[in-house]
């Protein structure tokens, strides 16, 4: 899993699928609703969401879903703390700033990213064809606007932190090989904002606008 610089000082976003089998949303604890599983789409190998007894679906989690709490990570230094006599970032500054952001995404922003999609998807699913049979050019652009939601409060956490989207793109390529924890908010990052799960949000909602069946 490598993380890809969109832009210059824009935050990095997870390009690459991950090599891991296991479906990111499962990887994470959650305790769902009653009467909801979760279950792997063996087209895809996304997970989806059933609701035993009444066949409702979705490729969000539930509302109701619970997510296990992170242990606290160690307190942030600043960065200062690291720089030596001669200017040098020395090591050892990765690891607390990777458990911050994890503990930032993965207890807060994750279900703050379904509910933006969802929004988003209210807005925007009416210019999406039900089959996608051509990826427009217009598809590709929401897209874009989308990912920089995201991008845009990541670095806004980062700054408030003191850190740089420059910093955490560092730390996670250090991290990732060495920490399971780095490596699942990675999948869930990249599944999140990945182009196709997009375009499946945005015809799952105009599919339901338009009253059709899943």
């Amino acid at each position: 899993l490598k993380p890809h610089q969109l832009s210059s000082g824009s935050a990095c976003v997870f390009a690459h699928p991950p090599h891991s089998a296991t479906p990111p949303l499962m990887a994470a604890e959650c305790t769902l609703p009653e009467g909801w599983a979760a279950h792997q789409d063996p087209s895809t190998g996304k997970v989806y969401y059933a609701r035993a007894g009444t066949g409702e679906t979705s490729w969000e989690p539930p509302l109701g879903t619970v997510f296990a709490e992170l242990p606290p990570p160690a307190p942030l230094p600043p960065l200062a703390d690291y720089v030596g006599e001669n200017g040098v970032i020395g090591d050892g500054w990765e690891k607390p700033l990777v458990d911050a952001v994890q503990k930032w995404f993965m207890e807060s922003e994750m279900m703050t990213l379904f509910a933006d999609a969802s929004a988003f998807a209210d807005l925007h699913c009416d210019v999406f064809e039900l089959e996608l049979k051509e990826h427009k050019l217009e598809y590709t652009a929401l897209h874009n606007q989308f990912r920089q939601v995201f991008e845009d409060k990541l670095n806004g956490y980062l700054a408030s932190i003191g850190y740089t989207p420059e910093h955490f793109y560092v730390a996670y390529e250090k991290c990732v090989d060495r920490d399971s924890g780095t490596k699942t908010m990675g999948e869930i990052m990249w599944c999140c904002l990945e182009y196709e799960f997009f375009c499946q949000i945005m015809c799952e909602r105009k599919r339901e606008k338009l009253g059709h069946p899943s």
